[in-house]
């Protein structure tokens, strides 16, 4: 089949792909990730999304669609790895770093307990902003552990998670109470955060899924390779035409720019629009980012339009992104036992058939205990959902339940 077929066919539900598709690594974006990639052990989609994300915040209230859809290139991007040793922290550091020294409307968050908190910090910088006479900045509620920010929204009577969760297609919220009143108001939020994988697993409770907070997350899988126990410094030349292509980026959109697409472009992503597999629930709000990632990969580019070039490389990520969320969207569970089951499940679906060794290890099952893990096999193999093959000496999926 084409490959351009293939992208806007259903038919490509049949086969995942979690091979990031490293080719619509460019522009400044591009220029950014392809530098600190080569010296520093930091897998590339990281660096790639990190600087879209921060990308995106600066140019909220700047860019948008020639549409009566009034979307922002907002993200909420969480970046999710196997260990410490990919770098998750190191990326979005560095990243936010490189904005904040070159744009004073850029303004970070690195710690957030409640939307009360939210408030304050939103008034206090717009106040020291506008001393400055800047009115609008970009914001970005940064987390190098995100699992501290999801504890923060499970304390009891707290409007955190409907307040970050409204925030991500709105620019206000408010929770009045006989008690208090809470007011948020053009707020441009974006949102940049680190997991490990078996923390991004079983990190949600009901109460995040039943609101759709999980699919209002971009998740970006990777792995760090090993090559350079002590990395050297980034030469200056490298670093200031890194901060010229981001100034360039700022002059080119100026105080807005209103992003057409050509006839090409349009039926491109028409075409991707009919395709969506509305039934399942890893493509919702991927038609939302599309649109979103498509503005700020025009103005990454330099584009004046967007034209068929971004059309495709923004299916490319979205029909990535439905197929990393089929592999590793947050278990909802709410015994220790179903978590168990869904992640051997999704274990067996992702590697294959597994030896017992191999699927505790993947599942984490001796950290969570055996008691669990023997338990939950126990159960599966009764509903005749995995079976165990005495020639392998290996777990197997009987079907295929996703």
């Amino acid at each position: 089949m084409d490959e351009k077929k293939y992208m806007f066919n259903k038919d490509r539900d049949e086969s995942l792909s979690l091979s990031f598709p490293f080719d619509v690594i460019k522009g400044a974006a591009g220029y950014y990730t392809n530098v600190y990639s080569s010296y520093m052990e930091i897998p590339k989609q990281f660096l790639f999304l990190s600087y879209l994300t921060c990308l995106g915040a600066v140019l909220s209230k700047k860019i948008r669609l020639k549409s009566a859809l009034r979307t922002q290139p907002r993200l909420y991007t969480v970046l999710v790895g196997e260990s410490a040793f990919d770098r998750k922290s190191t990326a979005i550091e560095y990243t936010v770093d490189h904005f904040e020294k070159i744009i004073e409307s850029f303004v970070s968050c690195w710690g957030l307990g409640s939307a009360e908190g939210l408030q304050k910090v939103l008034r206090k910088k717009r106040k020291e902003l506008e001393e400055k006479e800047i009115k609008e900045f970009g914001f970005i509620l940064a987390f190098d552990e995100l699992k501290a920010f999801v504890n923060k929204c499970k304390i009891e009577s707290s409007v955190l998670l409907p307040c970050i969760n409204t925030l991500f297609e709105s620019n206000k919220y408010e929770n009045h109470t006989q008690k208090a009143s809470l007011e948020i108001n053009d707020a441009q939020i974006s949102l940049l955060g680190a997991s490990t994988v078996q923390t991004y697993e079983t990190i949600y409770n009901s109460t995040f899924t039943s609101i759709g907070f999980p699919n209002r997350i971009f998740l970006v899988i990777g792995t760090a390779l090993a090559k350079d126990p002590f990395p050297e410094e980034i030469p200056q030349k490298k670093i200031t035409v890194m901060e010229a292509n981001l100034k360039t980026i700022l002059n080119r959109i100026g105080d807005e720019k209103i992003y057409d697409l050509t006839e090409e472009a349009k039926e491109l992503w028409h075409e991707y629009y009919m395709s969506i597999n509305r039934s399942s629930v890893h493509s919702r709000r991927l038609d939302t980012y599309g649109m979103r990632l498509m503005m700020i990969l025009a103005a990454n580019r330099l584009k004046k339009e967007i034209d068929e070039e971004i059309i495709l490389d923004t299916v490319k990520l979205l029909n990535w992104q439905y197929d990393t969320r089929k592999i590793y969207d947050p278990i909802d569970a709410d015994t220790k036992i179903a978590r168990m089951e869904e992640s051997i499940r999704r274990k067996l679906f992702e590697k294959g058939p597994l030896q017992d060794r191999e699927l505790k290890q993947a599942t984490s099952a001796n950290r969570t205990g055996l008691w669990i893990y023997n338990n939950a096999l126990k159960n599966l193999k009764s509903a005749q959902e995995i079976g165990w093959s005495n020639e392998d000496k290996k777990h197997f999926l009987i079907e295929d339940k996703y």
